[in-house]
């Protein structure tokens, strides 16, 4: 029985992501007669995909934080609610066209590469704390590159004067730069803790190979980035194409340090032990 219910949430949050996904391009592709539904549908995918996490993990006997396929379904999950959260203040529908896709691949990433866990036995604080930190950064800097893009996309259909055809279906440039802003305010303390929290528990656990130290070489990185468009926009009166721009690298190098755990598992040699413990 909860094999069919797992397999009936699945096929229906990939339908309902696939339909979200359709309608809010079909809403930006025409000025009338647009198909409505998509918030809807939307929630209606991460609510089924929820459901699909829950069953899986359950069958698995795999926590949803332990492992990648899994934390990256937590963290689309997390993007969709903010983007559903988001458009009831601001005119955010297109974006819909990207936090789709966004839950979806998660989704089908989940079913078809395996519910293994990473491999690693971290103390419970270290989990709750730095995973959970780090998805919901994750979540809300998706975002924020999501607005970001849209706005570069937005100001160069502008100047090329061919915004024409397209207006009036996305979001104003202000409101673009007002939500950009936002997620990555939320986020950064996130980033912030995550990194903190990973720096505090590294000494405990053997790390040191070369792949380790790239990766929170790409995470200091990203924390500066970012960090300083959100300082240059208070200091400097950076908005619009520059805190654009600024996001958008920070996004980029964030999905680097997302791209070195996802290839971590296949290349794990067994369980990280905090020091001092000796294999039996």
């Amino acid at each position: 029985m909860t094999a069919w219910a797992e397999l009936v949430s699945f096929l229906v949050g990939t339908l309902a992501y696939l339909a979200a996904a359709v309608i809010f391009f079909v809403q930006i592709l025409r000025r009338e007669g647009a198909p409505r539904g998509g918030p809807w549908l939307l929630a209606g995918g991460a609510l089924a995909h929820f459901l699909y996490v829950t069953l899986a993990s359950t069958v698995a006997r795999v926590c949803p934080v332990e492992s990648v396929n899994f934390a990256l379904s937590v963290a689309s999950l997390v993007a969709t609610a903010a983007f559903l959260l988001a458009r009831l203040r601001w005119t955010l529908d297109a974006l819909g066209v990207v936090v789709a896709p966004l839950g979806l691949v998660p989704l089908l990433g989940t079913r078809l590469a395996g519910l293994d866990a990473a491999g690693q036995r971290l103390p419970p604080v270290f989990l709750t704390l730095h995973v959970a930190a780090n998805l919901v950064g994750l979540a809300l800097f998706s975002l924020a590159g999501a607005a970001a893009a849209f706005y570069l996309f937005v100001e160069r259909r502008l100047k090329q004067k061919r915004f024409a055809s397209v207006a009036g279906r996305l979001p104003p440039l202000d409101t673009l730069d007002q939500a950009e802003h936002r997620f990555l305010m939320t986020g950064f303390p996130l980033l912030t803790l995550g990194i903190v929290t990973g720096t505090v528990w590294a000494h405990r656990l053997h790390i040191g190979a070369g792949s380790e130290l790239w990766r929170a070489a790409l995470s200091l990185l990203t924390w500066l980035v970012l960090g300083g468009v959100l300082l240059l926009r208070v200091a400097a009166g950076w908005r619009g194409r520059r805190a654009a721009v600024g996001t958008l690298a920070g996004f980029l190098f964030a999905l680097l340090v997302l791209v070195g755990y996802l290839v971590r598992p296949a290349h794990a040699e067994g369980p990280l032990k905090p020091r001092g413990e000796v294999s039996a």
